[in-house]
C-alpha cells in the first residue's frame, strides 16, 4: 500500500486457475497431510479493457482434435527443470510477452504461514518487539521458517505433540522451552544468530505470561483450516474490476457466504466460468501450473544449486526461464498489486537473484 505504483482503482479483468489447493493442511503423528514444498497458487491472466485476441496461440499449439482445452499438461510436464525444456512454453511465454496480457498471482507459502503465528503471538508479549517495527518481525519469521524448513521432522513432532496450533494454557512453557531447544546448535550460525537469538528472548517473556495467543483457542492440529480468504482478497482490493473464477462448487459456495459492501452498497463483481468456454481461463492454467512448479523448485534449491542449474541450462530452458522473469517484472512493472505473495524474504528473494543472474 506504501508503494506509489499501486493501483487499485483501474478496472481490469482478472482470470483465474489454481494450483496446489490443499484445501485443510494439518500435522499427523509423523507427517503433514500434503506436500508443504510447493506453495498454493491463484491467479492467472488479466488484460485492461478489450478482450485480447489468444486464437493464434492456441493454435500455435497443434494440440490433437481431441483436446476440448488447453491445460498446463499439454503444454509442459515433469518437475521445473524439465517444464523449461517446452518448445509449447517457448510459445506461450513469447506471446505473453510481447501481448497486452498481464499475469497475477496470489502465492501462499504452506509453511510459513503455518509458523508465523508464533513470532506474531511472541511480539505481542514484548513491549521491546512491539517497537521494533516490521522489519524486525519479517526477520524473526523469516529465521525460524529456514529453522524449520531444515529440522522438519522435529518440528512435526513438536506440533502434534503439543497439539498446535492449539496449545493448551498449562502447556505453553513446555512448548516454548521445547522449540527453543530446536535453536541451540543454529545460535553459533552468524545467519541465524540475531533472528533465532531475538525470538527466544521474547519467547521468554511469553513464558513468563503463559500466553501465545495466536496458537491457542484454534482447532487441534489444523494449521489452515480453508483457502476462502485468498479469494476473497482480491475481488476486494480490486473491487472495480471483473474477477473470473475457473468453476468449483466449494469456492462458489464458500463465496457466496460473504456479501461485500462498498460505502455500505453492496457490490458482486465476480463470476464463475466452466474453462472450456473461456479460452483465458484455460490460458491461466498454464501459467498458475508453471508458477506451481516453480515455487516447488525455488522453495526445496538453495541459492547455490539453482544457480548451478542455469549454468547447465540448455539455450532454451535459458530463453524459457528469462522470459518467465520478464513476464513477471512486466506485470510488475503495470501494477505491483498483481503480485501478491504470503512468504519468506528468503524464499521470495530468490527471484531476484535469478533475475540479476541471469542478466
Amino acid at each position: 500500500m506504501l508503494n506509489p505504483r499501486v493501483d487499485f482503482t483501474t478496472p481490469y479483468t482478472f482470470y483465474y486457475d489454481e494450483t496446489n489447493n490443499v484445501k485443510t493442511f494439518y500435522v499427523r503423528e509423523n507427517d503433514f497431510n500434503y506436500t508443504f514444498t510447493a506453495n498454493f497458487v491463484l491467479g492467472g491472466l488479466l488484460h485492461q479493457g478489450v478482450v485480447p485476441d489468444v486464437q493464434p496461440l492456441i493454435d500455435s499449439f497443434n494440440l490433437q482434435k481431441t483436446a476440448k482445452e488447453v491445460k498446463f499438461k499439454h503444454i509442459a510436464f515433469g518437475d521445473f527443470l524439465d517444464c523449461l525444456k517446452s518448445q509449447k512454453l517457448n510459445l506461450f511465454f513469447r506471446f505473453l510477452k510481447d501481448s497486452d496480457l498481464y499475469v497475477h498471482y496470489s502465492s501462499l507459502n504452506i509453511l510459513y504461514w503455518s509458523v508465523v503465528d508464533i513470532v506474531d503471538s511472541a511480539i505481542m508479549n514484548s513491549d521491546t518487539a512491539m517497537q521494533l517495527g516490521p522489519g524486525f518481525d519479517n526477520r524473526l519469521k523469516n529465521d525460524l521458517y529456514k529453522l524449520c524448513r531444515l529440522e522438519i521432522d522435529a518440528v512435526i513432532q513438536l506440533f502434534y505433540a503439543f497439539e498446535y496450533p492449539n496449545v493448551k494454557p498449562e502447556k505453553i512453557g513446555d512448548f516454548i522451552e521445547a522449540l527453543s531447544n530446536l535453536f541451540e546448535e543454529y545460535l553459533p550460525i552468524p545467519e541465524f544468530h540475531f533472528g533465532l537469538e531475538s525470538l527466544r528472548q521474547i519467547l521468554k517473556e511469553s513464558k513468563k505470561k503463559g500466553e501465545l495467543a495466536f496458537v491457542m483457542q484454534e482447532q487441534d492440529y489444523v494449521l489452515l483450516a480453508d483457502l476462502t480468504h485468498f479469494y476473497l482478497r482480491p475481488i476486494y482490493t480490486f473491487k472495480n474490476s471483473t474477477h473470473i473464477f475457473d468453476n468449483e462448487d466449494s469456492i462458489r459456495e464458500a463465496l457466496n457466504g460473504y456479501r461485500m459492501l462498498d460505502k455500505g452498497v453492496e457490490f458482486k463483481n465476480y463470476s464463475f466460468v466452466d474453462s472450456q468456454d473461456s479460452q483465458l481461463t484455460q490460458l491461466s492454467d498454464i501459467f498458475v501450473g508453471f508458477m506451481g512448479k516453480y515455487t516447488n523448485y525455488r522453495n526445496t534449491h538453495t541459492v547455490e544449486e539453482i544457480k548451478a542449474d542455469i549454468d547447465s541450462f540448455s539455450e532454451l530452458q535459458l530463453e524459457n526461464l528469462k522470459l518467465f522473469v520478464d513476464i513477471i517484472n512486466k506485470s510488475d512493472q503495470k501494477n505491483p498489486a498483481f503480485l501478491h505473495a504470503t512468504d519468506s524474504h528468503e524464499e521470495v528473494m530468490k527471484f531476484d537473484i535469478i533475475s540479476k543472474y541471469l542478466a
